[in-house]
């Protein structure tokens, strides 16, 4: 099953294997991420703008949706306030996770079991926005700021900043969790990161820049890239396949729709969700086998 955040349309809508719409959640404007959390069955999704994107955006938005799939209902909606501006978000064990863009840029944690704070690490950044963490330490994309900010989750403070180009987008770790992958916010590069140490091990120079990060079950890294946006004049994106451990470039270009955001995957197919499309590329030729029509605004994409 599918699940995609659509920012434009205010909706989450989830499809079957054969891509056939089961399901629409109608949200509060805008939703940008979603999470599973396996333990409870329920989906959380982040309101982090009234309207707009990141680099033109109204109000800050200040609820998570909680969605039980079990019914396709929204169950809860949890205020945030005075936090502002969630955006991605990470399950650790009974915790989430939260990206915020408010008390100068932090990450705030909501205990699962009564979805109350439990506080925040400041990350005094503006526009820290991606995020990927274990269950001690939390890494986040700072678009403003040439760095990726390190977090200790245990001890609840910042541990360290490791050097990117300009600023950094999206993040994920390895199945193991002993590389971080990052992509920079306008330059071409991908940065390779050891986090045992926290320092990068090498820079992959890519085709474009880049903008989401996928980390396939091979070790193969999927790499989202946007070209010049317009909303109202949608150009189409791309993808490249990169192998982190040669820094070899494994598939140059792969044409998609506009604004690709997030990326998920099985064994057999990567599939991208793009301004308002999913694509679905085979694994094998790296050719695009189908197009998916979706609401607008298509952002987040997990496959349960």
């Amino acid at each position: 099953m599918f699940i995609s955040c659509h920012q434009a349309a205010s909706t989450v809508t989830a499809l079957d294997a054969g891509f056939q719409e089961i399901a629409r959640v109608k949200t509060p404007p805008q939703p940008h991420v979603c999470a599973f959390d396996t333990k409870r069955e329920l989906l959380y999704v982040t309101i982090t703008y009234r309207d707009g994107w990141y680099d033109e955006h109204g109000d800050h938005g200040e609820e998570i949706v909680v969605i039980d799939p079990a019914t396709w209902t929204i169950t809860r909606v949890i205020d945030i306030s005075p936090y502002a501006g969630p955006h991605d978000l990470s399950i650790q064990g009974d915790e989430l996770h939260v990206v915020c863009e408010s008390h100068g840029g932090c990450l705030l944690t909501l205990n699962l079991d009564t979805f109350e704070p439990i506080g925040h690490i400041p990350i005094d950044v503006p526009g820290p926005h991606w995020l990927a963490a274990t269950a001690t330490k939390a890494y986040t994309g700072n678009k403003e700021v040439p760095f990726v900010s390190v977090l200790d989750l245990v001890e609840r403070r910042p541990l360290k900043r490791i050097p990117t180009r300009t600023g950094s987008e999206d993040l994920e770790l390895s199945a193991d969790g002993s590389i971080l992958y990052a992509s920079d916010r306008h330059a071409p590069l991908l940065f390779v990161i050891d986090t045992e140490t926290d320092t990068k091990i090498r820079d992959v120079t890519l085709p474009a820049n880049p903008h989401n990060v996928h980390v396939l079950d091979d070790g193969l890294v999927v790499v989202s890239h946007f070209r010049q946006w317009e909303y109202d004049k949608p150009q189409a994106g791309s993808v490249s396949v990169v192998d982190p451990g040669s820094g070899e470039i494994v598939v140059r270009s792969i044409e998609v729709g506009a604004a690709p955001l997030g990326v998920a995957s099985d064994a057999d197919r990567v599939y991208v969700n793009t301004h308002s499309s999913m694509s679905v590329i085979d694994r094998n030729t790296w050719q695009v086998e189908t197009v998916v029509e979706m609401d607008a605004g298509a952002h987040e994409l997990v496959l349960l």
